[in-house]
């Protein structure tokens, strides 16, 4: 099954602490690129937060943001009181004197902003029920992001399906062309020689060994038989791979574009020509959806 790379999942979790809010949103990025936005009351815990995800994504671009509204509880509980704020303005009043500053700038929103390390950390909670329950807020929005993943995987998956019918359609037209395409190049070249021989002489040897060598230059079998092969890997990955396959379905896209490309440079049939233009584009339409896949 196929797992696209864009994605969005959102939790809502109400912990004793508060309500936790968590909006995960992935985009197409070639590999995993992980941008995460926290309250500073939950900054500790970045890394916890960037091994759950990779646990789950393995590529695109995934930008998180952890929103967090404590309790009315809560914040009674921990809300300075009168003789504290008084502690710390005086305190922050002569730094401010000592270093020059306007002791009129120490007022209550710059006392809340500047509160100490350890009340900003309480004010999340214990450590390891804060830290369960983010874990299991972020799972839900992760859970959210990978259904919709394999939603719109599935969808690719289906396009892609078309696609590739298609281009074995035009290859199989470019395989019941090209014996008669040989042909018709063989005698074109043998027409042109014959044209600049004095009247009367006939092809020695060694020119019917070029006109043979280079039927076999424009012969494009082996092209057709290693995009067949290409197609069936392609299938088989779209089956039976589980986990991230993009880059595989890359290579594969590519190697599928080199044998086009080659049999457009050896044939000189204008059927084969159409069909080679036409198989480039739904080619190109394949490698467009395989960038969204993860």
């Amino acid at each position: 099954m196929l797992i696209s790379m864009t994605g969005f999942g959102r939790a809502i979790l109400d912990a004793s602490f508060g309500r936790i809010v968590v909006e995960i949103q992935c985009l197409n990025r070639k590999y995993l690129e992980v941008a995460i936005s926290l309250p500073k009351e939950l900054n500790r815990f970045d890394n916890e937060i960037r091994k759950w995800i990779g646990e789950s994504i393995s590529r695109g671009q995934v930008n998180i943001r952890v929103f967090l509204t404590p309790s009315d509880e809560t914040l009674n509980q921990l809300l300075p009181d009168p003789a504290m704020l008084k502690r710390l303005k005086t305190a922050w009043t002569q730094i401010a004197k000592e270093s020059g500053t306007d002791p009129q700038s120490i007022n209550l929103p710059f006392l809340l902003e500047n509160m100490p390390p350890s009340m900003l950390q309480s004010l999340a909670g214990d450590e390891k029920d804060c830290l369960s329950a983010l874990k299991q807020c972020i799972e839900e929005a992760i859970a959210g992001v990978v259904e919709m993943k394999r939603r719109e995987g599935q969808a690719l998956m289906l396009d892609i399906g078309v696609r590739l019918k298609e281009l074995d359609r035009l290859v199989h037209q470019i395989e019941e062309l090209a014996p008669q395409s040989v042909v018709k190049q063989r005698e074109k070249l043998k027409e042109r020689i014959l044209e600049v021989l004095a009247p009367g002489l006939e092809l020695d040897e060694r020119l019917l060994r070029e006109l043979a060598l280079f039927a076999d230059r424009v012969d494009v079998s082996e092209e057709i038989t290693r995009f067949y092969s290409h197609i069936s890997q392609f299938h088989e990955i779209l089956k039976t791979n589980r986990g991230p396959v993009g880059r595989k379905l890359d290579f594969l896209v590519q190697e599928i574009g080199r044998e086009i490309n080659t049999i457009g440079s050896k044939s000189a049939d204008a059927g084969i020509t159409r069909l080679v233009v036409d198989a480039k584009s739904e080619l190109e339409k394949v490698r467009e959806q395989i960038q969204n896949i993860e």
